[in-house]
C-alpha cells in the first residue's frame, strides 16, 4: 500500500464531528455578500477564515485526522495546498465532480487571500457557465424532435494537480473537463512567488531573455518529435507554433523544478496530439 493509499484509507476512517458541515455553513452564511463589487472580497476572505479555522481546529484537537494530514505528500507543516472546496452534483442535465482548492500557512495572508478569491470566483463562474450548456444542449435536443432519453447528461470535473510546492514557491495547475460525445479540456496555471508575494510569468522565471529561450527549445522539441511518423503539427499557415506571444504564455514548473510550457489541444497540433508541453529550462 503507498502512501497516498494509506493517507486515504486514515482519512476515509476519520470520526468526523457529525455538526462539521453545519458549523462550515452556518460560517458561510455570516458571511453571505451583502453588497456587490465592494463588499465580494471581504466577504470571501471571511468565509475562507471561518473554513480554515474548522479545518485548523480539526487537526489540533483530532489526532486520527492530524496523523492523516502529515500522512498526505501536498499537505505541509500545517497546509499549503488543501481542498477547499469539494462536492458531488446530479441532475437530469448533468453530472458534476468539483474539488477547488486554495492556499494556506505561506505567511503571506494578503496573497492568500486575493488567490484564493480569484480561484473560487473563476472557478464558480466557469461551473455555472458549464451548467448552463447543458441545459441548453438538453433543451435543444427536445427542441429538435428527441426526447429526455435521447439526451445524455454532460459530465462536469474540475479537479487541481501540486505540480511544485515548498517554502518559496507553488505551482498547480486547475483541470476543467465537460464530457459528452467527446472531452473538452481546459487548464489554468498558477505558479506563486511565497516569498515575493506574487504570481509567477515567464519572464520572471526565465529571465529578460525568456522569448528567445522558450522558442529556440519549443521548436527543437518539436522538430524532435516529427521524427515519429504517429505525430503531426500545424504549419505556421495554419495556426501552428510561431513564437510564444509573451510573458503571459501558461506554464508550470515540475517536481524536478523545471519551466513547463503548455499548449492545449488543437492550438499548435490535431486534437489526437492531445496536450502538448515543453520542458524549456531549470528553475529551481
Amino acid at each position: 500500500m503507498n502512501k497516498l493509499q494509506k493517507a486515504k484509507k486514515a482519512y476515509e476512517s476519520i470520526n468526523i464531528p457529525k455538526n462539521l458541515n453545519q458549523v462550515i455553513e452556518n460560517a458561510c452564511a455570516r458571511n453571505r455578500y451583502k453588497k456587490e463589487n465592494k463588499k465580494y472580497v471581504p466577504a470571501f476572505v471571511g468565509t475562507l477564515a471561518a473554513t480554515f479555522a474548522v479545518f485548523v481546529a480539526l487537526i489540533n484537537v483530532n489526532p486520527s485526522f492530524s496523523r492523516a494530514v502529515e500522512n498526505i505528500p501536498i499537505l505541509g507543516e500545517v497546509a499549503k495546498i488543501f481542498t477547499f472546496t469539494e462536492y458531488h452534483e446530479e441532475s437530469d442535465t448533468n453530472l458534476i465532480d468539483v474539488r477547488i482548492p486554495a492556499i494556506a500557512n505561506t505567511g503571506n495572508s494578503d496573497l492568500e487571500n486575493r488567490i484564493n478569491y480569484e480561484i473560487r470566483a473563476k472557478m464558480n463562474e466557469i461551473i455555472e457557465e458549464a451548467k448552463q450548456r447543458a441545459k441548453e444542449y438538453q433543451k435543444a435536443v427536445l427542441e429538435t424532435g428527441g426526447s429526455l432519453e435521447d439526451y445524455h447528461p454532460i459530465v462536469i470535473n474540475m479537479d487541481y494537480e501540486i505540480k511544485y510546492s515548498d517554502n518559496k514557491i507553488i505551482s498547480f495547475v486547475i483541470t476543467k473537463s465537460e464530457t459528452l460525445a467527446s472531452a473538452y479540456t481546459e487548464q489554468y496555471f498558477y505558479n506563486i512567488d511565497i516569498q515575493n508575494g506574487k504570481e509567477l510569468n515567464l519572464r520572471d522565471v526565465l529571465g529578460e531573455n525568456f522569448k528567445q529561450l522558450a522558442d529556440e527549445q519549443i521548436t527543437k522539441q518539436i522538430e524532435e518529435r516529427k521524427k515519429n511518423s504517429d505525430n503531426s503539427f500545424f504549419d505556421e499557415e495554419m495556426g501552428g507554433f510561431s513564437g510564444i506571444k509573451n510573458e503571459y504564455q501558461d506554464f508550470y514548473i515540475d517536481k524536478q523544478g523545471n519551466v513547463v510550457i503548455v499548449y492545449p489541444k488543437y492550438t499548435i497540433a490535431p486534437g489526437y496530439m492531445g496536450i502538448q508541453e515543453f520542458s524549456i529550462a531549470h528553475f529551481i
